[in-house]
């Protein structure tokens, strides 16, 4: 991204009352200069790996230390392309007897070296333009958080799927007395020093989203949610939202976990 260009981004810090919008110049800083892994969960990504895998290397260049491919023996042999590809900066964790999103996160988390830690879906929906858009934060903040809900956001997917995401998040918000407004993105890059205290729950799908985006709050780190366009995914079949039923049954397991940590504290 160009230095000389001005976005417009939300900001908060634990205890604010109310988010403030102003606007910051995304310009080189020491951040640049720091190594940064990026992880990607995989499961059937046949269709997308290598495109990932290639937009991210651009986008990086000189500053990206790794990709780490946690992919659970897709069927579609997505590691297998991987091993193939031979990519001097990917590394490739294939998980035979384990699976999940969220538990094939911790793992690359746990493996990654970097300094900076990014991690998105591999499906494109994310356009991998926008991590240095989430990493030139980190001068200033601990996290940050690619929002679909702030200024410069939007979700081009079904209407219905995006209505329900956004009524979940404000639900999230008002619930758990954060600023957050996409508890559900997915889509982050995070100090290493961060993950020592707020660890990520291996259990479930998107829930340790919530669960790490609240914990961080808590946590006193500051945050900061930068706006992306998200879409459909550019290959393979959604493992979320392919069938209504799906989608809703995703959803209700995100207000109990918004529930429990409403709870639990």
């Amino acid at each position: 991204m160009s230095t000389e260009t001005l976005r417009d981004v939300y900001q908060y810090s634990p205890g604010s009352i109310a988010p403030n919008i102003r606007r910051l110049f995304m310009e080189t800083s020491t951040i640049n200069n720091v190594p940064v892994s990026v992880v990607l969960p995989s499961y059937n990504e046949l269709a997308n790996i290598k495109e990932a895998i290639d937009r991210i290397s651009a986008t990086l260049g000189d500053q990206l230390l790794e990709i780490i491919i946690v992919d659970d023996d897709s069927p579609d042999e997505t590691w297998k392309l991987v091993e193939e590809l031979n990519h001097p900066k990917v590394q490739l964790i294939r998980r035979v007897h384990e699976k999940g999103l969220a538990s094939a996160l911790k793992t690359g988390v746990e493996s990654a070296q970097g300094d900076v830690i990014v991690w998105l879906d591999c499906d494109l929906g994310i356009p991998p333009e926008e991590i240095n858009n989430l990493v030139n934060q980190l001068d200033e903040y601990d996290v940050a958080i690619g929002s679909r809900f702030v200024s410069g956001g939007s979700d081009s997917r079904a209407r219905w799927t995006t209505l329900f995401s956004r009524g979940l998040n404000i639900f999230a918000r008002l619930l758990l007395g954060s600023q957050v407004r996409d508890y559900t993105s997915g889509f982050i890059a995070v100090k290493k020093e961060v993950l020592a205290r707020t660890t990520i729950n291996p259990v479930g799908f998107g829930q340790y989203f919530i669960e790490f985006a609240y914990r961080c709050h808590k946590n006193g780190y500051r945050i900061i949610e930068i706006g992306y366009a998200y879409g459909d995914r550019k290959g393979g079949v959604s493992k979320s939202t392919d069938r209504v039923v799906t989608f809703f049954r995703l959803g209700m397991s995100y207000i109990r976990k918004v529930l429990e940590l409403k709870l639990k504290g």
